[in-house]
């Protein structure tokens, strides 16, 4: 096995790195191979721009120069809402008319059905690399070994450089997140170290479109609201948004992304125990405690937000869908009227059709810090 670290002074060690990268599969075809380490702690996080972000752009781009995206998305159309929240509107009409019908689903937990869309039926060209996680690794690394996940395009993409994260796609998982999905998705996020790059969830019956386990990577340049948002402490790394427009769960990293990703999985399987979708976004954002100062600033935060059924909203009568990077405070629209004219008013009440009452956040609220208390 031939591993690089990521470690280079200059061009021609990139050059090196993204070679030694590469490996034929059995289409003949090139593609990179990348093992991400389980484990990082705060001062990992670091907001520059480094050779992770820069592969999955490269490789990105030559997608884009290929024609294989369904529309381009090289001039993005962003409105800041005046308004308490400073919601960000992005206009991107292509991405409701061009996009794959959803999948119709009727519980959370919906087996997988391989008759159906799924991503083991993408074309080749559509996948940009493989993933490995290591107990062992320290930083990101390059092999000639295969990984078990993948990062892909998304064909309709919502943004530059959108990419769907697959954790272990031949298994054949539902949209359900797993522990180990949720550490992929950290050590994603923290090994991009890109403030504009989110990685978001939406789980089944909360507008997730195929029943096959996915996550989104994407680039917004706004700061979204919830990256700011007050919150509330519940228990140990574990808070409560208190002045956002849908209530959900703010988790911090203040040990590591592997005591992170059991308490936030703590949470998840609360909800997936109780049948309630869920919206999930990580991202950088403000400290929670301002008298926890062994963490460095920015903050990796995952929010957690537990919804109401998508299937049951009036979805006719919806000026936008309330999926995770709404409910974040991106919202997306596809009619450029409603683009200039959206208030925060209108966006407000959009998004409490799909929050959960107080007093029913509230016993969700007990469930998981209860459960955080016992895994303690």
């Amino acid at each position: 096995m031939l591993a690089t670290s990521y470690a280079f002074t200059g061009p021609s060690s990139y050059i090196f790195l993204m070679s030694s990268a590469l490996y034929y599969d059995r289409f003949g075809m090139k593609k990179a191979c990348v093992t991400l380490p389980r484990r990082l702690t705060p001062d990992k996080v670091q907001v520059s721009q480094t050779l992770l972000k820069d592969l999955v752009d490269s490789l990105w781009n030559n997608c884009k120069s290929e024609n294989v995206f369904r529309y381009d998305v090289s001039e993005p159309c962003l409105r800041c809402v005046p308004g308490k929240h400073q919601f960000c509107v992005d206009y991107n009409e292509h991405r409701f008319s061009k996009k794959r019908v959803a999948q119709a689903v009727s519980c959370c937990n919906q087996p997988f059905n391989d008759s159906l869309f799924n991503f083991n039926k993408l074309k080749n060209e559509e996948i940009l690399l493989e993933i490995c996680m290591s107990d062992h690794a320290e930083c990101v690394s390059f092999s000639m070994e295969n990984g078990s996940s993948l990062v892909t395009i998304n064909a309709s993409p919502l943004s530059e450089c959108h990419v769907l994260l697959l954790p272990s796609p031949k298994r054949c998982l539902n949209q359900r997140l797993t522990l180990e999905a949720v550490e992929l998705a950290l050590s994603f996020a923290i090994s991009c170290g890109d403030p504009d790059t989110r990685v978001v969830f939406n789980s089944l019956r909360a507008f997730a479109s195929v029943n096959h386990l996915h996550l989104h990577a994407y680039k917004c340049s706004a700061t979204l609201p919830v990256e700011s948002a007050p919150v509330e402490h519940i228990f140990d790394c574990c808070y409560k948004l208190t002045d956002h427009p849908v209530p959900g769960f703010v988790f911090e990293l203040q040990t590591d992304t592997i005591m992170l990703a059991k308490s936030v999985y703590t949470a998840l399987e609360v909800l997936h125990d109780q049948e309630v979708p869920h919206n999930m976004m990580i991202t950088y954002g403000d400290p929670c405690s301002a008298s926890f100062t062994q963490v460095p600033e920015p903050v990796l935060r995952v929010c957690l937000w537990p919804v109401k059924p998508s299937d049951q909203l009036p979805k006719n009568e919806l000026p936008f869908k309330p999926a995770v990077c709404e409910i974040s405070g991106h919202v997306l629209v596809h009619d450029y009227d409603l683009f200039q004219s959206i208030t925060e008013p209108q966006i407000v009440e959009t998004l409490n059709m799909i929050a959960f009452e107080e007093d029913k956040f509230q016993d969700i609220v007990n469930m998981v810090k209860n459960k955080l208390q016992c895994c303690d």
